[in-house]
């Protein structure tokens, strides 16, 4: 049985029976509507169609997919150039957004100084990818260490940054080191530059970096200078001479949190003493939410992560926990039991 359009009235049959084409054309070539129609008659082209659906592709952003093996030391050159490309482009967005004071946290193993397999090249690396696209722009950099802290045989400097400066002089900088320059975490560091990335500063046993950053953070909000912190470690750390106790922790936490996060990509694990097995990851950029993605073994050593759930702020415990609970937990097996 021939099938017509539902919309023809009953106007479209002769009187001997015969069917009459509603549009101009004298055949039907204008049905079905994905076909090229004939001239006169309002059909959807199949050119139409696809240049609309190629334009709604292009509105929608890509999805994200994050490299494999993150627990692998020293990582892929290409999972490498990832967070490098990722952290750049968020940090851009924050600047284009006007903040003045942001926060990089990556806490991959090769960029977390809490893990025993911290690498300090991979860390350098993307400070020099961030400082070199931020001088691409016209603007001046100062990428600032911080410098020994403390009083007599007490004055030291976290073994994350130990030799720091040294190897940033002896980099290779390229054509960006005339408009780069190198310096320490303190106001008088201010000068012509227009934005300051200071590597890992961090509270040590006697000795908090918090006092110098404030006062340099307050001194480059006067002047319309940028700071941007990256992994920063602001906790108290507890000393016996009582410095950073009780009193006047709370303005040193608010402090800490307002550095407005720029990007933040945190790997989950399923207990924070072993660090192992990754269970997801939380990750944010500029201007977008906190995306929650849950590692799933899909074959024999291959995985993915997915993406199971996204907050407007930083989730905690609370939230992260019942996102991996329940069915979502035997989602992910060892590749072995697949």
């Amino acid at each position: 049985m021939q099938m017509y359009p539902k919309d023809l009235t009953a106007s479209s049959w002769t009187m001997n029976g015969s069917f009459k084409p509603a549009c101009p054309a004298t055949s039907l070539a204008c049905w079905p509507p994905f076909r090229e129609h004939a001239p006169g008659c309002r059909g959807i082209s199949r050119r139409t169609r696809l240049s609309s659906t190629r334009a709604d592709s292009e509105t929608q952003p890509a999805p994200v997919v994050i490299p494999q093996r993150l627990n692998n030391t020293p990582m892929l050159r290409d999972h490498r150039r990832f967070f490098y490309d990722d952290a750049c482009a968020a940090v851009k967005k924050a600047i284009q957004g006007k903040e003045r004071l942001m926060s990089v946290k990556m806490t991959i193993p090769e960029t977390n100084p809490e893990m025993d397999v911290y690498r300090i090249g991979t860390v350098l690396e993307l400070v020099r990818d961030m400082a070199t696209d931020l001088v691409s722009d016209g603007a001046r950099v100062k990428v600032c260490v911080q410098q020994a802290l403390g009083q007599g045989v007490f004055q030291g400097l976290p073994l994350s940054l130990s030799g720091v400066r040294r190897i940033m002089d002896n980099m290779d900088w390229g054509d960006a080191l005339d408009f780069v320059s190198f310096g320490h975490v303190n106001p008088d560091q201010l000068d012509d530059a227009d934005f300051y990335i200071l590597v890992a500063p961090q509270n040590v046993v006697g000795s908090p970096i918090i006092h110098n950053l404030t006062k340099m953070a307050e001194a480059a909000l006067q002047q319309g200078k940028t700071l941007i912190l990256f992994n920063p470690l602001l906790r108290d750390v507890a000393s016996p001479d009582g410095v950073m106790g009780v009193r006047g922790r709370k303005e040193r936490m608010a402090f800490a949190a307002s550095f407005t996060a720029a990007y933040h990509f945190r790997l989950l694990y399923a207990s924070s003493a072993t660090m192992y097995p990754i269970r997801g990851a939380l990750r944010h950029v500029y201007g977008g939410p906190w995306d929650v993605f849950q590692r799933v073994d899909v074959g024999r050593r291959e995985e993915e992560y997915q993406l199971i759930g996204s907050f407007d702020e930083e989730p905690d415990g609370s939230k992260l926990t019942p996102l991996f609970s329940g069915q979502r937990q035997g989602v992910s097996k060892p590749w072995w039991q697949l």
